[in-house]
């Protein structure tokens, strides 16, 4: 493929995954008498929400609260999406790379490169938002309270280096 072909592909990918990033991290608080509310959230306890918008800083009382739209939701869908993609790929393109040469494993990789940052950036954001939002926990409670995700690459053993990837894991 020519490279002339890449560059508009590689710009049109980057400007959509800062598009998807500048999505925001505020969730939208629905409550049952009063109007939707766009707000970061900053943590709770059993009673109330605290949270942080244009505003300032305040409270909202958890019985007042109906549903809440957290953040990161849609980025994460996305990101699930394009990485999916740039899997199947991966698989079905890697091997033509030494006959199709940079600029065909640039288009054969890159869908996985722009995938998987959105991917992570969405349940980063999504998480810590569902995070705050759960009931304060025992103060003797060690360890992650929420969601977690985890990404890490891993390299072949043998002196080739013909294996690269990454192993992932999520946690809810």
């Amino acid at each position: 493929m020519d490279t002339r072909i890449q560059l508009p592909v590689f710009l049109s990918a980057v400007s959509f995954a800062a598009i998807m990033m500048g999505c925001g991290t505020t969730a939208t608080i629905t409550r049952s008498n009063a109007p939707d509310l766009e707000a970061r959230i900053r943590s709770s306890d059993s009673q109330n929400v605290y949270i942080e918008n244009a505003g300032g800083a305040t409270t909202i009382a958890r019985e007042s609260i109906t549903d809440i739209d957290h953040p990161g939701n849609v980025a994460a869908t996305i990101g699930a999406v394009v990485t999916g993609y740039g899997i199947m790929n991966i698989a079905t393109g890697a091997p033509d790379c030494d006959i199709g040469g940079p600029a065909y494993c640039f288009g054969v990789f890159l869908p996985a490169a722009i995938g998987v940052p959105i991917l992570a950036w969405g349940f980063a954001t999504w998480s810590h938002s569902v995070s705050a939002v759960k009931s304060s926990v025992a103060k003797n409670h060690k360890g992650p309270t929420g969601p977690s995700f985890a990404v890490v690459p891993t390299i072949s053993v043998d002196k080739k280096n013909e294996y690269v990837g990454v192993n992932a894991a999520m946690k809810f």
